[in-house]
């Protein structure tokens, strides 16, 4: 029977500090896992390697700050790219102001393929990267999740916000205006 006395030996603190040093190495090894990728699209989608840093840290301070739990989360990669698309749009908005904010979320990629690379030497994947600059934003970014992170559609869809029928519709559409652009070359 508990006779109405505080505990105040600090034995809780114990659980504490453990559940909080748990907290702290599944934040690195989400990062390990994901960051490198997430740090790509980031530049891919915001073109410059700074503001990239900045989204990536703030991406991970959100996961830290809401103390997430992961057994909640279905697909843990595309909840991640789904934040950081997440933190770019709310980035873009106060930076830029709310209406040039969302013009530019809605035309895409302010760097595009060729940022989120650093110089290849091969001169056709140089072509295929400025063709890839060139695609519509929406196809774009599909593109972009699709080969270079291997999402699946249906992540993809998480990602973006679509039905995985509409990602891979617009994977489709961009690779086949690829396609033509690199036959149209030769």
């Amino acid at each position: 029977m508990n006779s109405g006395k505080i505990d105040k030996s600090g034995g809780g603190r114990g659980l504490h500090r453990q559940e909080e040093k748990r907290r702290l190495l599944k934040l690195e090894e989400l990062f390990e896992r994901h960051g490198e990728n997430l740090y790509r699209y980031l530049v891919f989608r915001l073109g410059s390697a700074e503001d990239a840093e900045d989204i990536l840290q703030e991406t991970f301070c959100r996961f830290a700050r809401y103390g997430l739990r992961w057994k909640f989360v279905r697909d843990p990669q595309a909840f991640v790219f789904s934040v950081a698309r997440n933190e770019v749009n709310r980035f873009l908005k106060r930076k830029l102001g709310r209406r040039a904010g969302e013009a530019m979320i809605t035309t895409g990629a302010a760097g595009g393929f060729t940022a989120a690379f650093t110089a290849p030497d091969d001169q056709t994947l140089v072509a295929l990267l400025c063709s890839a600059d060139d695609l519509p934003a929406e196809q774009k970014e599909v593109v972009f999740l699709k080969v270079f992170e291997g999402l699946t559609f249906k992540e993809i869809g998480s990602v973006c916000g679509m039905s995985s029928n509409t990602a891979a519709s617009r994977y489709r559409y961009g690779i086949e205006k690829l396609r033509q652009a690199t036959e149209g070359g030769k």
